[in-house]
């Protein structure tokens, strides 16, 4: 596995028939919620589903049927309340293979702080990468399951699906090396900004070998009065810069030296 397990604070529910049934579970897709409300403490959440839902609560006359296997808090904090190998009741008819994840979100848009985001990220590529599941198909929302006419979950999300586009984006590159936890960037807070891949070419550095001997001069050019030595065969000297001329063209060395770029004298190559 590439990406880190992310730090996970255990509130596990007792097993009853309303949240934790016992069903097994053997997910393939990892499903994103909203708690519902902006700005309400995902603590708060894990309370509902722990000690009222959990003990049974009728609204309007029915019982209610929910959890979640995972609630991420406003400050980024990981609640896991179902082990992932046992079902949840949080994404209707996919709750049979789906992970299902209630997450915290702030203000009138229902965006998610910076360190939220930064969990979500790292939780659900974790959650993909230990089972070789891909993000980019196998992140889902609650609305790709009952549909926008029942549900707008997460509404954030739903209502900006370039940034879920983004959002998923990141999970894959944290699965794929291309990024690390503290690259990630939140492209929801309204700062128009999204994580970058860091670029990790590495320039290799240029040589030449002295293959017959040859002088050394200290400006660019082949006068008699520019040479200052000269370099035996073998010699290994970091080349700076390509001088072109009319004619032979010549190299500047580290060492502040010009020699020829004639292949009949040196031979370059890198490392």
């Amino acid at each position: 596995m590439s990406v880190k397990k992310p730090t996970i604070v255990e509130k596990w529910q007792k097993k009853n028939k309303y949240g934790r049934p016992g069903t097994s579970l053997n997910y393939t897709k990892v499903a994103i919620h909203y708690t519902g409300q902006a700005d309400v403490k995902g603590s708060a959440t894990v309370s509902y589903f722990n000690n009222v839902v959990a003990n049974g609560t009728k609204v309007n006359g029915r019982y209610i049927y929910a959890s979640a296997h995972y609630v991420i808090d406003l400050d980024g904090t990981i609640y896991q309340l179902i082990p992932i190998n046992e079902m949840c009741y949080a994404t209707n008819s996919a709750n049979s293979y789906a992970v299902g994840i209630e997450v915290a979100t702030t203000g009138k848009d229902n965006h998610y702080t910076d360190a939220t985001y930064r969990s979500m990220v790292q939780l659900c590529a974790w959650l993909c990468d230990r089972k070789g599941l891909n993000c980019k198909k196998d992140i889902i929302r609650h609305t790709d399951v009952v549909g926008r006419a029942y549900k707008l979950c997460p509404i954030y999300m739903v209502l900006n699906p370039k940034k879920y586009e983004q959002f998923k984006l990141d999970c894959y590159n944290l699965t794929k090396g291309k990024i690390k936890v503290n690259d990630i960037v939140n492209c929801t807070n309204g700062k128009g900004k999204v994580t970058q891949v860091p670029n990790t070419t590495t320039t290799k550095t240029k040589y030449l070998r002295v293959i017959k001997e040859i002088n050394m001069h200290n400006a660019p050019n082949f006068n008699k009065d520019s040479v200052c030595g000269k370099l035996e065969v073998g010699t290994v000297l970091t080349i700076v810069k390509k001088i072109e001329r009319t004619g032979t063209d010549m190299y500047l060395t580290k060492s502040g030296i010009y020699v020829t770029a004639s292949s009949k004298y040196i031979e370059v190559f890198e490392r």
